[in-house]
Order: C-alpha cells, then structure tokens, then sequence
C-alpha cells in the first residue's frame, strides 16, 4: 500500500513494456506531496510518495545500466518541458552531476518532510553536485546555499517583462564532474551566514556527529532537525567575505608548493582548483569584492621571452583578488650584466611572495626553482612546459563541453616545438580521451610525450590531414608554427599555411565541438571563423585570468 501509485505498474511485464517504450515518453515528473508513513499505511493511504531528491539518482543509475542517455535526461527533464508549458529560459542556469558515485539511498532524504522513502536502501549510481540557478549557485554537495524565496515563478516572467524571448531552448549545459572533490561551502557564503553556522570556519559541524560532510547525499549526510543551518534572511547566495580569508579546502597540498609541469596534479588538485576558479568568474562577472583575498601580496612576474596573454592574465588574477605585481623582462635585468636566472630569481623572491617566470630554455624555470624560496609558477620553459595553460585549457572544454571524459581532441600545428600541446596531452591523460595529432612530418609531436601518453593507456592516432581528423574532432585545438624555434626563416616559411581552419572546413565539423587556440595565432585560423559559436579560443583566453586567481590563491594558501 505504502508504495503504490498511479497507474499501477504491478507486474514485471508491465515494467519492461515502460522501458521498451521510454521513447514515446515526453516528460518525467515526480510526486513532492510529503505523504507521511502513517499516512501511507491508512486505510486510505493516497497514491504516490516524494521523490524530489531520489529521482535524479535513479535515472542516472539507469544511464549507467544503458537504458536511457544524458540526451534523454536533459529531453525529458528540461526541453520538452518547455516546450509543452511554454517556459522561458532561465539564463547561466544548469546542474553538474556525478555519474561514477556509488551509494545507497538512507532511510529518509534530507528536506522532505515525509520521513521516509520507498527506495531506502537502494544501491544507486549518480548523485547530484551542484546546481546554478539563473548564475547564483543554490545546492552543493547536499547543501541548499540560498535562503527561501531565491525561487521564482518563470510563467510570469512573459507578464512582467513582455520582450521575454521564447525561442526553442539550447542544448542544456552538461557539467559533469569527473573524480569531484568536496567544494567548501564557506566560498559560497556571507559572514553572517558563516556566523550562523556556529564558526567561520566550519562546514557546518551541526549537520554529522563529529564535524565534517561527506558526499552528499550518502547515508547520514542528513540535518538533524534540532541543529538546522541558520540563514540570514539579509544575505545572498555566493558571496566571498570581505574581510575574512577564505578557509583552506583540506587537502589540495597545493600551498606554497612549485607548479613547473602539468603532470604534477591529481584529480582533487584540479577540481579544486576549477570548483575555485568557477567561484572567482562568478564574483567578477557579478563585481563582487575579492580583492581582500591576496591583500598584502605580491607577485614577481619575470618574462624573459614576451608573452601578452600570460604575463597580463596573471597580473590580472593578482590584482582582483586584491594583490600588487612587480615586473621584470630581459631588456631590464641584469642578465644583460651576466647575472644568472638563479640569482634574479633569488633577489626578486625576496620581494615577493609568489614567483611567475618564462625562459626560453627548457628546464630552466625548474633549476630556479631549485633556489628559490617562494612558489614558482612555470609560465613557459621554451618548447618545453606551459602546466598553466594546460590547467586553462581544460577548464575550457568542461566549460565548452561539460565534460572531458569521452572526448577526441585534435591537436593541430607546430607539435614538436608547442610547449601547450606537450602539457595539455600529458593533463589529458588523467581523463578518458582520444588523441589525435596533426602536423608536418618535421614537426609531430616528440616522441617522450608520446610514449608518457602511450604509458597511461590513452589512444593515439596521426592524421596527415584536417579533413581527414576533424568530422570526429569534439575539441580542435589549433597552435601556430613557431617561428622563433627555427634556425632559419627558410626553414620556417616551408612549414607555413599545410593546416588553415575555414568556415567551409568547419562545416565538416560536429555541431557541438570546440575549437581552442593558445594564440597568438597567425593564418592558421580564418578570421571568418570568429563569428561561429564553437570558436572558442577568446573565451578560452578569458578563461585563463580564472583559472590563475584560483591557482595563485590555493599556492599562497588563501583558500
């Protein structure tokens, strides 16, 4: 009695018959009336039971089991939705989903009211992350970070504000998390929401016996209805404290460490440094103050090669989140008097509290490492290493994409002398990807890069042609041959114009993909492509000014 429904699905045929037939299914829906066990187990028990928080659950263990796909979820979930009631879309609005997390469903689910669940037990695959509601973000981790009446009634927004726009809706951004590490709720709160909590720097020690929140929502990551989480009715949602630093996510080990090569970081590493990074696009986008977080910081940026989107993207970073930047270039050092790389590093270290340094020679940020006694940040060791710009360029795809998992990525150009490609490929091997190469016999990829790649068990293929690689490509990521590795312009010039991305290539191309570009780029690239939504690569530069806010305030141990 206390599980039945309408209509009744008594037998296993009748199952089977639903899923044979899912396809003619336009929408899913799930009951949210808090029917009590009591109530169910009346004489007159009413139909249904809630299912808000299971039912995503469940139909993401059915992706796994292969009976549905993401497309059907988001079809069913979300496009035909709209489209039967006529809803409009709620603009940087989306969910990020874990799809490899295994649990059983408690006894009894976080926030309904009714106590208990048919599904108690359950052994299921999938759970929700976090959700982003219209830019703001309102769950993470099992945790509701809006306070009541953040909600609002889209029906009416074609009444209050007439020039809402009902085109058909866009493909749903999917963010799913590979390997996701816990998010520190305290980013997304005011201090008097932190207040409320009992201490600043707390996640939320009323909410488990001994402190601490695992994944939600596993069995016992459930409030206890004596100790709720306190909400100031005043604050809003994803708010970093002005004034207050931001606690440490335990754990990343990525304070006051060096970052000189991409392969140095595991999966927690990098999701925190993409949940921070995410954190810090939202307060700059809203113009919320950070600029608190690396006060009384300092930052010596070295370049001894130009660089424009590296060296200012990281003066950037530094001086949004509230830090000041010293500069120094080979037409103002004293390597012009015979001073080493050693030694600069080692005098300006003791002016700064984090170093950022670019040679042109391979190996050369690692051995001033050696003797200096701040972080280094490795911004580019000749054809060696960029791990920033690695970093960057996956963020990129999750956020282009919504995921990295599964992907073909087509690395294109000059591969011998592309330190970003050499970084990128060795990154992506901590994901399920393919790799394809394209390039000029004299300038493939080199060949450790191959072999670490071949070692971590990622597939390889060349391609000789962009034709030929691109109508599987999900991310193209163009790099221009690079003149100042050549011994002559000669040299140089028989290896220009073999691969140029066209609007007429491009219709070879998947609808959803991604073209990415470290740049500068040269010809490599038509202008004429700028305009097509998958030319990712202005983006993808913005990106970077994220991605190094989050990396500079994790390696000064900021948060």
């Amino acid at each position: 009695r206390k599980i039945q429904v309408r209509p009744n699905l008594v037998s296993q045929d009748d199952q089977d018959a639903l899923w044979e037939n899912m396809e003619f299914i336009d929408s899913f829906a799930t009951d949210h009336a808090p029917h009590t066990l009591q109530e169910k187990e009346s004489e007159k028990a009413p139909p249904g039971f809630p299912g808000l928080e299971t039912m995503l659950p469940l139909l993401l263990t059915a992706v796994n089991e292969g009976r549905l796909t993401l497309e059907d979820l988001e079809d069913k979930m979300y496009h035909n939705p709209r489209r039967i009631f006529g809803l409009p879309e709620q603009p940087d609005t989306y969910i990020e989903v874990d799809l490899d997390q295994e649990w059983r469903i408690p006894d009894s689910m976080t926030y309904s009211k009714a106590g208990w669940t048919p599904f108690a037990g359950l052994k299921v695959k999938g759970c929700l992350r976090r959700v982003v509601l219209r830019g703001e973000v309102a769950y993470v981790d099992g945790q509701v970070v809006v306070k009541p009446g953040f909600g609002q009634d889209v029906r009416v927004w074609s009444v209050n504000n007439p020039s809402t726009n009902f085109k058909l809706p866009p493909s749903v951004k999917r963010h799913v998390l590979e390997d996701p590490g816990r998010l520190d709720l305290d980013h997304l709160l005011s201090p008097r929401q932190r207040q409320g909590s009992g201490r600043g720097d707390a996640h939320y020690p009323s909410l488990l016996p001994g402190g601490g929140r695992p994944f939600s929502p596993l069995p016992g990551a459930v409030a206890s209805a004596a100790s709720p989480v306190k909400m100031d009715p005043e604050s809003t949602s994803f708010q970093i404290p002005l004034g207050l630093e931001i606690p440490s996510r335990a754990g990343h080990g990525l304070a006051n460490q060096h970052i000189l090569k991409a392969g140095m970081f595991d999966k927690d590493q990098l999701n925190a440094i993409f949940n921070l990074s995410d954190t810090f696009r939202t307060c700059v986008r809203k113009e919320r103050p950070i600029d608190h977080i690396l006060k009384g910081k300092v930052l010596a940026n070295i370049f001894y090669e130009v660089s424009t989107r590296t060296a200012c993207s990281f003066a950037a970073a530094m001086e949004r989140l509230g830090g000041k930047v010293i500069y120094s270039d080979e037409t103002s050092s004293s390597n012009k008097k015979g001073e080493t790389i050693e030694d600069s590093v080692q005098v300006l270290s003791s002016y700064s509290d984090v170093v950022v340094l670019r040679h042109p020679s391979p190996g050369a940020v690692g051995r001033a490492a050696l003797s200096c006694k701040r972080p280094v940040i490795n911004a580019g060791d000749g054809v060696g290493e960029h791990p920033t710009q690695a970093l960057l360029d996956v963020y990129t795809i999750r956020e282009e994409i919504g995921t990295v998992n599964g992907l073909t990525i087509t690395m294109v150009g000059d591969l011998k002398h592309g330190r970003t490609v050499h970084s990128l490929a060795r990154l992506l091997t901590m994901y399920n990807v393919n790799l394809r190469y394209v390039s000029p016999v004299d300038l493939k990829m080199p060949q450790q890069v191959q072999d670490f790649v071949e070692s971590q068990g990622i597939q390889q293929e060349e391609f000789a042609s962009l034709e030929e690689a691109i109508p599987e490509t999900d991310v193209l990521y163009m790099t221009r041959v690079q003149k100042e590795r050549f011994p002559s312009p000669a040299d140089y010039q028989r290896s220009l114009g073999h691969y140029v991305l066209t609007p007429h290539l491009m219709t070879k191309a998947k609808r959803k993909m991604a073209v990415l570009h470290p740049l500068p780029r040269n010809a490599e690239i038509s202008t004429d492509v700028d305009s097509d939504p998958r030319a990712a690569y202005f983006r993808q530069a913005e990106n970077g000014m994220y991605v190094r806010m989050a990396l500079l305030a994790l390696v000064l141990g900021k948060c």
